[in-house]
């Protein structure tokens, strides 16, 4: 407590009850939603009930999860310490509605699981907009009062209500959802099966959200259900910072929820973080009045502005690399972050996919691998490509594979693992001539693979992956050559 601000310290301090906290940048918010975490959970009397830490990224979790370790390892913790439970709100949802409740409301013989939009059973589930199909992963469900109005694709285009909900109750009875579709399931499931939104209420009567301007329409109206029935809810978050507007985060909710009656408001208006030019281009920007606690640093610092035109990157960098030199910054410790996978993956020279079907997400994670450096996300592509050559009755296994739940699930990461690193007996290196070296040599390592998962974990795939590879890793590869090639 004794590294709070006094602004911090006061939001940590107040009584167990609804709170709203808006914070400018760098002001704090993850040591004071730490902090009044262990607040909370000091003060409550309810040893059957747990209080909620939520947030919107893997990350923020791990950060919230370290530090409030840390925190009780510190101050030696208390009987209930440990009591809390800090998760994504997705990931909130999905483990204690979704997959234990989800399968009645779906009529799913199974509990449900997540795909990823690649999986090969997909290509059955269609959605039709009135005048055309479309895959069922880019179908969108959004909250529009007591109901649900659909969209789908980059335009957003309106499907009539019955074509889309044939569509996801075709999907639900596999037992599949998307991520957009999981949310419809869970307010579904909780506005026809009151007893689990009772029962979810007495077991998290406390709510904590960080990073609230990020929660959607639909996470709002779960977060609302909870708290007709008795959930206090506290959100902390700055409406100026959303990241997730493109999924219905507008920060309407927090910033609404600040003036609600019975809720205590409160703000965090010191930056710690950045330098005062920083801090004054944010309030100019936002129309704030936020304090710059770090004093104005020597040499060379501020907001500098430039333009470029659609394929003038290199431009752009070279302006950036001027900058960096003139301000004598190690290139080690500069950074270009983007908003959106699609620029990140331009701005650092990733290629166009390549192949099609099963052979593309291969090719795909040789990308990731060897191009961008991303060992996870090379992992996670071999994956839905092995999920896609697993027969019907185990399109759930790609679930397992991201996040093994068991010995046999640990075993076949770490064969997949292997598979993914090894270039030499493995996914073939990026070097080789795309059609005449690397597909024929993924054919035999890949048949090697899936015999394998079959012969020691029991996985079933369709036979012509094994007899047939050419039929199913179909290739139609763009160049001669891997543009990863040196």
């Amino acid at each position: 407590m004794n590294g709070l601000s006094p602004e911090q310290r006061e939001v940590v301090e107040l009584p167990l009850a609804p709170l709203a906290v808006t914070a400018c940048a760098g002001s704090g918010k993850t040591l004071t939603a730490i902090h009044r975490l262990a607040a909370m959970r000091s003060a409550f009397e309810d040893d059957h009930g747990l209080i909620a830490l939520l947030s919107f990224s893997n990350i923020a979790v791990e950060t919230f999860r370290a530090g409030y370790h840390d925190l009780m390892r510190a101050e030696g913790g208390h009987r209930r310490s440990m009591a809390v439970e800090i998760d994504t709100v997705d990931g909130f949802i999905t483990c204690n509605v979704l997959r234990p409740h989800g399968h009645r409301t779906m009529k799913a013989s199974r509990t449900p699981f997540l795909v990823e939009g690649g999986e090969a059973f997909l290509s059955s589930f269609k959605v039709y907009d009135g005048s055309i199909s479309h895959p069922i992963r880019d179908l969108r469900a959004r909250v529009s009062g007591p109901d649900f109005r659909f969209e789908v694709g980059r335009g957003s285009k309106f499907v009539p209500p019955a074509n889309a909900k044939a569509s996801i109750e075709k999907l639900g009875k596999s037992g599949a959802y998307t991520h957009d579709l999981g949310r419809y399931w869970v307010l579904r499931t909780l506005r026809e099966q009151p007893d689990i939104l009772r029962a979810l209420v007495r077991r998290y009567p406390h709510v904590l959200v960080d990073e609230a301007q990020d929660i959607s329409a639909e996470h709002q109206a779960i977060l609302e259900l909870m708290v007709s029935k008795g959930c206090q809810l506290s959100l902390i978050g700055d409406v100026n910072q959303g990241i997730y507007d493109f999924g219905g985060a507008d920060g309407k909710f927090l910033n609404d929820y600040h003036g609600t009656a019975g809720v205590t408001a409160r703000r965090l208006t010191v930056n710690y973080r950045s330098v005062p030019a920083i801090v004054e281009v944010a309030n100019a920007l936002a129309g704030t009045n936020d304090a710059a606690h770090r004093a104005a640093p020597e040499g060379f610092s501020g907001p500098h502005f430039i333009t470029f035109k659609k394929g003038e990157e290199d431009k752009a960098i070279a302006a950036f690399a001027s900058l960096c030199d003139h301000a004598k910054i190690d290139p080690k410790d500069a950074a270009i972050v983007c908003r959106s996978v699609e620029w990140s993956e331009t701005w650092s020279g990733a290629d166009s996919d390549q192949g099609q079907g099963v052979v593309r997400t291969f090719a795909n994670a040789v990308l990731q691998r060897e191009r961008q450096r991303r060992m996870g996300d090379a992992y996670n592509s071999c994956c839905v490509a092995i999920a896609g050559l697993l027969t019907d009755d185990q399109h759930d296994c790609l679930v397992h594979m991201k996040r093994p739940l068991d010995e046999q699930f640990r075993g076949i990461r770490r064969l997949i693992w292997d598979f993914v690193r090894d270039c030499e007996t493995g996914l073939p290196s990026g070097s080789l001539k795309a059609l005449s070296e690397w597909h024929p040599l993924l054919l035999v390592r890949c048949k090697q693979l899936l015999q394998a998962l079959s012969r020691d974990f029991g996985l079933t795939f369709y036979r012509p992956a094994f007899l047939d590879g050419a039929k199913h890793l179909k290739s139609h590869l763009n160049s001669s050559h891997w543009a990863c090639a040196k």
